[in-house]
């Protein structure tokens, strides 16, 4: 179901769930950001943005869990694009997102460049949450569906990108390919990953 409203608690949950994920040995997007806190930040604002742009969706009225995702030809206007424009600004340095910047570029062409450029139609998820109480009971699972069913519906892929193998793995073991993997150095991995349609 699509999130048309969302009180401060249930972002402030998504921001720290992101924010505080414990990545081990891995790096994690909180290398772009200044700690942890400020990711969390970061994330809250791109929640705000992309709640603004009617790309939020939840699988149940009580939010254990939440995807953002845009479909083919669907774009993310200024409304949308405005508060996670800030939200990085506010939570990291201008110096530090051009390195970040420079890294992603030299880290290699994403799956979402390549399908643009092979001009093919995707669905793009960009932000997959489970709240912390909710973590463990299956509900990943859910949440990707709601991705998946639209890309069966649509007859299109569903791509993602991710910053932990740890988290890589349970995409996969949710259905997902891993299309590739990008060195992106300070910052870690990026980790590309593909669900096709059922035929």
């Amino acid at each position: 179901m699509k999130v048309t409203t969302l009180d401060e608690k249930s972002i402030h949950d998504i921001g720290h769930a992101f924010g505080y994920y414990d990545y081990g040995e891995e790096t994690g997007m909180s290398a772009a950001f200044s700690g942890k806190e400020a990711t969390a930040n970061y994330i809250c604002a791109y929640v705000r943005g992309v709640l603004r742009g009617g790309f939020l969706h939840t699988i149940s009225e009580r939010g254990e869990g939440y995807i953002a995702y845009k479909l083919p030809k669907e774009k993310m206007r200024l409304k949308t694009m405005w508060p996670i424009a800030k939200g990085m600004l506010r939570n990291s340095s201008l110096k530090r997102l051009l390195r970040f910047g420079i890294a992603i570029k030299r880290g290699g062409v994403s799956l979402q460049d390549r399908m643009d450029k092979e001009k093919k139609p995707y669905i793009f998820v960009g932000l997959v949450c489970v709240r912390e109480q909710y973590q463990g009971q299956g509900y990943m699972r859910k949440v990707m569906d709601i991705a998946f069913a639209e890309g069966d519906r649509l007859g299109v892929p569903v791509i993602l990108e991710t910053d932990a193998k740890s988290k890589c793995d349970k995409y996969m073991h949710l259905g997902m390919a891993l299309a590739g993997i990008r060195n992106i150095g300070e910052f870690g991995k990026l980790y590309d990953l593909i669900k096709n349609p059922k035929p």
